[in-house]
């Protein structure tokens, strides 16, 4: 499976294609596109003939893609719910949040991500976002021809690059609370996302995510200072921000200029750290902790010396993140520069490859739920030809009905017919007045005809005498043949002749008399030799017994 991450910033563009298979999981592509270059160009436009090309790209099954609302349109709240069941989770939301949240399940759309269980009961990051934001992205979708699959935030995304997110949600047992001791303090450590116009902060206890904030400051600040500074360009002052920034530890043998950029940069930063300095203290008092170290990435951290001014701002440890460290096999070098805008991105496509156990934070839900795009394509495609099949069946269907109908008349009427003829002409009885009985009469009545046929045949046949007749008056007289008969049969028309004469040439003379009554040729059968003198014959010949009619 193919997983597309896209990260759409004010600024750039940033896609991650994660595949997954039985090896577990690897980075295959990272691309940047970057936004808002030329002036002039309409950057919606621009974002929207990006995606078209996107997807054009990865226009194949198996490929999911997943989407972000900025973390400034979601509202995330940490709550502890009695059950750990996420169906009735998912129900008690609007009315958990109902005083918290000016929304209703009306106007807003809510998911939850739970972050572990403790016994009985549920950590839970409660989202919740307006609808018109969630149909803001899907018709962006739509638009662009993206097959959407997940519609998530950009903070759960994030958590991703450091949670287990394969494994099944963390089980703790219950906490005992003692009575006479204060509860023990959270250790906290925030992850710091520097974008371009907004800044995300995040609150991790033991690699989880337990809360989200989004400030409303990014690197577009320090260009903005710059170019009020130097009265340059925006785009030039954001080229000299994103390739010169830095911050000065300290002052010395420093040029004026240097030190001019310097503060005006760290000024602009100070900002950012009033802005993390509440953003901490809000969770110091929402979860009762004390933060431990701050974690810096985005594209905007690569300030030189930013990690250590800002160490100085929020008397906290602030370090450089990675957050590839758990995919070790990219196939591609992951420079410092991509280290630090992928988080995000990454941590989309790690959305689309999580499993129901654990499953990614989705606003497509409701009204909003994602459809069966393969059944409307399909019947876009063979619609026609299956109405015109449908429009088939059921002629065909009527023609059946309507044949068998009139089978079944016509087969009454056909009973009532031969019922009566059986009865009238064949003057048969009742229990014999059907097909079989009719059926049964025809083959009396046929045999008894033929049978008919035969005998008048017969009757005119020659009898056996008349044979016998025949052949004497054609053998010559005594005087010229001296002929003496031992065997004469006649069988239906065949005659056999046995005996002897005085000598050959009688013999030849009585052959040629039995040839011309014989139809056909003679056959001499073998002659069994006798006590009288003379030339023994036998012959066997047929005779016309003038038969009128064959019989079959």
């Amino acid at each position: 499976m193919i997983s597309i991450g896209v990260d759409i910033g004010s600024s750039s563009i940033k896609v991650v294609e994660l595949s997954s298979n039985n090896k577990g999981v690897q980075i295959t592509r990272f691309f940047e596109h970057s936004l808002g270059t030329n002036p002039a160009y309409d950057t919606e436009l621009e974002i929207i003939e990006f995606l078209k090309t996107l997807s054009s790209t990865y226009d194949q099954p198996g490929v999911r893609f997943v989407l972000s609302l900025k973390q400034e349109l979601v509202s995330v709240r940490n709550k502890i719910f009695p059950f750990h069941d996420r169906q009735k989770i998912l129900k008690s939301l609007p009315f958990e949040l109902e005083e918290d949240l000016p929304f209703s399940s009306e106007t807003a759309i809510y998911d939850s991500k739970i972050v572990r269980q403790i016994g009985s009961t549920a950590e839970v990051l409660a989202c919740a976002t307006p609808k018109r934001r969630v149909e803001k992205a899907l018709q962006l979708a739509t638009d662009t021809g993206i097959d959407l699959s997940i519609l998530s935030c950009e903070g759960i995304a994030y958590a991703n690059c450091f949670e287990r997110w394969d494994d099944p949600i963390p089980v703790l047992p219950p906490q005992l609370m003692e009575l006479d001791l204060p509860p023990e303090g959270r250790e906290i450590s925030i992850h710091v996302v520097l974008g371009h116009t907004h800044t995300l902060v995040c609150a991790v206890e033991n690699h989880l995510l337990i809360g989200v904030r989004s400030i409303l400051w990014g690197g577009k600040n320090i260009a903005e200072a710059i170019v009020k500074k130097y009265e340059i360009p925006y785009v030039e002052a954001l080229k000299e921000m994103q390739t010169k920034a830095f911050i000065l530890p300290n002052k010395e043998g420093a040029s004026y200029d240097q030190i001019v950029f310097s503060d005006t940069i760290s000024n602009s930063v100070k900002e950012l750290a009033q802005e993390l300095k509440i953003s901490i203290l809000e969770f110091k008092s929402e979860f009762n902790g004390h933060v431990l170290s701050v974690g810096l990435t985005g594209g905007s951290s690569s300030i030189l010396n930013l990690h250590a001014f800002l160490t100085q701002q929020l008397e906290l440890p602030v370090n450089s993140m990675s957050v590839t460290k758990n995919f070790p096999h990219a196939t591609f070098e992951i420079t410092a520069d991509i280290e630090s805008k992928i988080g995000i991105a990454l941590g989309l496509a790690i959305e689309g490859l999580k499993k129901p156990r654990n499953p990614a934070l989705n606003f497509m839900r409701g009204e909003f739920a994602k459809q069966n795009t393969s059944l409307r394509l399909f019947w876009e495609r063979w619609g026609p030809s299956l109405q015109v099949a449908a429009a088939f069946l059921v002629i065909f269907l009527a023609y059946s009905m309507a044949r068998e109908t009139l089978s079944l008349s016509l087969a009454d009427r056909t009973s009532e017919v031969l019922k009566s003829q059986a009865k009238t002409v064949a003057r048969l009885p009742l229990k014999s007045q059907n097909e079989s009985g009719v059926k049964k009469y025809i083959r009396e009545q046929k045999k008894r005809a033929l049978e008919m046929k035969t005998l008048s045949g017969i009757a005119h046949m020659n009898s056996a005498l008349d044979v016998l007749k025949k052949i004497n008056d054609a053998v010559p007289g005594k005087n010229i043949v001296s002929l003496d008969v031992r065997k004469l049969t006649v069988l239906e028309n065949q005659v056999q002749i046995q005996g002897t004469v005085s000598d050959a040439r009688q013999l030849a003379s009585l052959e040629a008399a039995l040839a011309s009554v014989a139809l056909g040729k003679l056959s001499k059968l073998t002659v069994t030799p006798g006590g009288k003198p003379g030339v023994p014959f036998a012959y066997s010949f047929q005779v016309d017994r003038e038969i009128q009619a064959e019989t079959k």
